[in-house]
């Protein structure tokens, strides 16, 4: 970490201050922020022991990712010494690359920070019509494989703001489908919120996961939160490990098999919430195995004991991109 070099205040970050007394930052590491807040903002934990939990924006099972890593946690117990840095690994596989570079981490797939109070299914009482056969949530970068969805013949996509060569790439490849960014908009782009975001999801009856490398994927319990089946690739990263039960199928990189799995999943008509239920179960048994964790770090670290009585003070919050601004404001 060199602290010269941290992002501007008005940059956006995915993070948050999850408890005051003490001092404990769960956020993400990305090229912008090596360590998170404590990158964005070094003179805030120069006088206060602090405990950050860093989470990974994508996979790091590659031996120089974790090179580049250490060299960071170097630079930090030189500059911030009172600052303890605990990695969120995604997957076993990550672990024990931490663990092998002697690099202090707990597994903690991001998956269970996805807010399941936004992405819920709709009311039983009011199921909306699906115009769509499935959705792909997703920024238009080559590597989550868009063109692997070109089989599906009704296709909502939803996505970051794309550069233009991208989403020329894209509807080159998906010419029929919904580009619901612009097309909500008479062309222009149109930023969804996650309450939008949920809201499109409930017009599609499968979510697809096609990338074959990157971080957890926060997009693929959001489908299933909403009560949805997922269509998935295999893939390294860390979202497989939620990707289980009748309602899931990991197929091969083959537009045919994405389209079929599409087919069959929904013919099968499942219960969105007997959806949202079977990964809820998951999800809470991770969960619990985290606070466990955590408050076993705090009162190592921090001297403080059963400082996490439940999990709401991350819920949602780690993998939520906002303006940094905004998180910073909880400590002054």
């Amino acid at each position: 970490m060199t602290q010269g070099q941290a992002a501007p205040r008005s940059a956006i970050a995915a993070g948050c201050i999850a408890s005051l007394d003490p001092l404990v930052v769960v956020a993400k590491r990305d090229t912008r922020l090596p360590l998170g807040l404590a990158s964005l903002a070094p003179e805030r934990f120069l006088q206060t022991p602090s405990l950050h939990f860093i989470g990974l924006a994508r996979s790091y099972e590659d031996r120089i990712e974790i090179d580049a890593l250490r060299n960071d946690l170097s630079e930090a117990e030189r500059t911030l010494p009172l600052a303890h840095f605990v990695m969120m690994a995604n997957t076993p596989a990550e672990s024990i690359r931490f663990s092998q570079a002697a690099i202090l981490n707990i597994l903690a797939n991001e998956l269970i920070f996805v807010d399941e109070r936004i992405f819920v299914p709709p009311p039983r009482s009011a199921q909306p019509a699906k115009a769509f056969d499935a959705v792909y949530v997703a920024r238009f970068d080559a590597f989550k494989r868009h063109e692997l969805a070109r089989a599906i013949d009704k296709l909502l996509l939803v996505y970051d703001r794309p550069q233009l060569a991208d989403i020329e790439r894209v509807k080159s490849t998906l010419p029929r489908a919904h580009f619901a960014n612009h097309e909500s908009n008479a062309g222009a782009y149109r930023y969804f919120s996650r309450e939008a975001i949920r809201d499109l999801l409930h017009q599609a009856s499968i979510g697809l996961c096609l990338s074959a490398v990157e971080g957890a994927m926060r997009a693929s319990l959001e489908y299933r939160f909403c009560g949805m089946p997922v269509v998935s690739t295999k893939s390294v990263g860390g979202r497989d490990r939620y990707l289980l039960g009748p309602h899931v199928r990991v197929v091969n990189d083959d537009p045919d098999a994405v389209a079929a799995a599409v087919r069959e999943l929904k013919e099968r008509n499942f219960d969105p919430h007997a959806v949202r239920e079977y990964v809820g179960q998951l999800i809470a048994f991770d969960r619990h195995n985290f606070l466990i964790s955590v408050n076993k770090i705090v009162e190592r670290t921090l001297g403080a004991r059963d400082r996490f009585r439940d999990f709401a003070p991350f819920a949602g919050e780690p993998v939520r991109w906002r303006p940094t601004d905004e998180i910073l404001a909880a400590v002054g």
